[in-house]
């Protein structure tokens, strides 16, 4: 009967291999783990490159020698992958929807449907413009303040109608103004 004897140095050998097993496994898990924040940081990059070369191209004029070659034969659009503006706008939303709370992600989602940019746009194009806006609030303080100064001191009783009046007046002096502004300006 043979008997085995592990001696120290052998068994020093054997947990400095299985160390040595555990230390590869370890390193290459870290390797993965990294190869996907480069990838996710990657991908960011490219829309930041991509945003900055639209940025470059907007900035851009043609010379007017330029200009009237391009008047008489338009170029064809460039079909470049960084210059697709949907799909930089997706990639950008999504980006920065996966940096907020999980609350404020959905409503982001909410807010960032086609159907409510669509009607989104739509209001500001014509209620919520900034001088109806403004012309709608200043109209409504003064001449709400008016009324109801005017009804305590003696003693009249309002209806309530008079505030929404204001808003209606307001809206319809802001428009008067800017469309005014837009007249002069012209001049």
């Amino acid at each position: 009967m043979s008997t085995e004897h592990i001696t120290s140095s052998e068994h020093g050998e054997q947990i400095s291999s299985a160390l040595e097993h555990a230390r590869g496994d370890q390193l290459e898990k870290a390797r993965e783990a990294l190869s996907t924040n480069e990838a996710s940081e990657h991908a960011e990059n490219r829309a930041e490159d991509a945003r900055n070369k639209l940025r470059e191209l907007d900035k851009q004029e043609p010379e007017p020698a330029a200009k009237a070659e391009t008047a008489a034969k338009p170029a064809p659009a460039p079909r470049l992958p960084f210059l697709n503006h949907h799909l930089n706008y997706t990639q950008t939303l999504a980006s920065i929807q996966r940096k907020l709370t999980p609350v404020s992600r959905s409503f982001s989602k909410v807010i960032h449907t086609p159907v409510v940019e669509k009607a989104s746009e739509a209001l500001e194009s014509n209620v919520a413009r900034p001088s109806v806006l403004l012309g709608t609030t200043w109209t409504a303080l003064i001449v709400g303040a008016v009324f109801y100064i005017t009804a305590h001191h003696y003693g009249y009783a309002l209806s309530g109608s008079e505030l929404l009046f204001s808003f209606i007046v307001g809206a319809i002096l802001g428009l008067a103004v800017e469309g005014l502004w837009h007249l002069l300006r012209r001049r």
